[in-house]
C-alpha cells in the first residue's frame, strides 16, 4: 500500500514538472528538425498524435534501431532490438487498433540541450516518459513509466533519430510495463 501511494506521488509531481503536451498545432506542424528540441517535440506530437508519415521521416530509414530494456528481453522474451521497418510496424499497428484518442505520451525535455555548433551526432540520456494506452474493446490500460535515451544524427541540416534506448531504472509495479513492451504489444 505504501509502495503505491509513493509511486502515486512520483507520478503526480513528474506529470506537474514536465511536458503534459507540447506548444505544437496537434499535428506536428509547429516543430521542425533542424533543432534537437524541435525533433524531439516533433516527437512527443506524432507519438500522441499517431501521424504515421511524420513519424517514419523522424527516424533514419537506414540505420534506425529500437533496444528493448533487459528486463523486456529476461521476463517477456522480447528481443534485444528492433530495426526501422518493425518499429513503423508497430506504430502503425497501435493506432490502426486503437486510434490516436486512446494514447498518450508525456516526456521531460527540461534536461535536454541543444548540442555545439557543428555537431553532427548527439545523445540525450534519462528522458522521463509516462505513457498510457488504453484498449477500450478489452478494457486494459497498459501504462508504462521509466526513461528513454536517444541517439540522433544530422542530415541534411535535419535532425533524425537513429537509436532508441528504453530503460527501466527502478522495479516496475504490478500495472506497470515499458514503452517497449506496449509497442511489442501490437
Amino acid at each position: 500500500m505504501r509502495g503505491s501511494c509513493l509511486a502515486v506521488l512520483i507520478a503526480a509531481l513528474f506529470l506537474m514538472s514536465c511536458c503534459a503536451g507540447t506548444d505544437g498545432d496537434g499535428n506536428g506542424n509547429d516543430y521542425d528538425q533542424t533543432t534537437v528540441l524541435g525533433t524531439l517535440n516533433l516527437f512527443l506530437d506524432v507519438w500522441n498524435d499517431g501521424d504515421v508519415d511524420t513519424y517514419e521521416n523522424l527516424l533514419d530509414e537506414d540505420t534506425f534501431t529500437f533496444y528493448f530494456d533487459p528486463w523486456d528481453i529476461q521476463d517477456h522474451g522480447l528481443p534485444e532490438s528492433w530495426d526501422y521497418e518493425a518499429e513503423i510496424t508497430a506504430f502503425t499497428n497501435l493506432f490502426d487498433a486503437i486510434g490516436a484518442e486512446n494514447v498518450d505520451v508525456q516526456l521531460d525535455f527540461s534536461s535536454v540541450s541543444e548540442p555545439e555548433e557543428g555537431t553532427d551526432t548527439y545523445k540525450v540520456e534519462g528522458i522521463p516518459y509516462i505513457v498510457r494506452v488504453q484498449v477500450e474493446e478489452e478494457d486494459i490500460i497498459y501504462r508504462a513509466q521509466a526513461f528513454l535515451d536517444l541517439q540522433l544524427e544530422k542530415i541534411d541540416g535535419d535532425w533524425v533519430i537513429t537509436d532508441w534506448w528504453d530503460r527501466v531504472t527502478y522495479l516496475l509495479l504490478a500495472d506497470e510495463t515499458t514503452w517497449g513492451a506496449i509497442k511489442a504489444a501490437f
